[in-house]
């Protein structure tokens, strides 16, 4: 006598309303994924160019008889002359203080590539060039300008703006800090004060 045998497995129905659950859980879960990428990306940058300035810093310290430029660089071996700083930079002994790498006279100590993801990278403050270039002297400290003691703000965006915007701020020491939102209204703020208010607030960062 031949026997029956059942096989298991789902129907059409089950099967749709499998696809169907999962869909609805894959289109949940995207946004939040999305999110933790672009936080991800932007953490990893800020934590580059808080480590870029504090090298910039020491370098400067141990050289002594020369200044270390900073600048935006387009092909990792000349200042861009552009305040555009994801498109790349570079960090150079800069002998005669003059923001160009001379070879033979200036050395190339760090190049740091475009930023991915499409972020934007400025700053504001340090002098009043336009925001293409910081300096450090042999003191470690930032040069500073006939507009500005020295202190500035390194700003770093992403497509969702100023709410999600980070920063590395520097004082006039050279000292460096993240930028922190102090009153709490999910932006954080700069080294620039607003003197419009009383007493004096850190004015938040904007994006371009």
């Amino acid at each position: 006598m031949l026997k029956m045998r059942h096989y298991s497995g789902f129907s059409l129905v089950e099967l749709l309303v499998t696809i169907a659950v999962l869909a609805i859980v894959v289109s949940l879960a995207a946004p939040t994924l999305r999110e933790t990428i672009l936080n991800n990306r932007l953490t990893t940058q800020i934590n580059e160019v808080s480590g870029l300035v504090s090298m910039a810093r020491s370098e400067a310290s141990k050289l002594r008889s020369s200044v270390v430029t900073l600048c935006a660089s387009e092909d990792s071996t000349s200042c861009s002359g552009n305040a555009t700083w994801e498109t790349g930079w570079i960090m150079f002994s800069d002998q005669d203080a003059d923001r160009i790498f001379d070879a033979g006279d200036d050395q190339i100590i760090k190049v740091g590539a475009a930023l991915s993801g499409g972020n934007i990278l400025r700053i504001l403050g340090f002098t009043s060039n336009g925001g293409n270039f910081i300096q450090f002297s042999g003191g470690g400290q930032p040069l500073p300008s006939t507009t500005n003691n020295g202190s500035g703000t390194f700003v770093l965006c992403d497509e969702r703006g100023d709410r999600e915007a980070l920063g590395v701020v520097v004082n006039v020491s050279g000292q460096v800090r993240l930028a922190r939102d102090t009153d709490a209204d999910g932006v954080v703020e700069s080294h620039i004060l607003d003197t419009s208010k009383t007493p004096p607030q850190p004015q938040e960062v904007a994006c371009p």
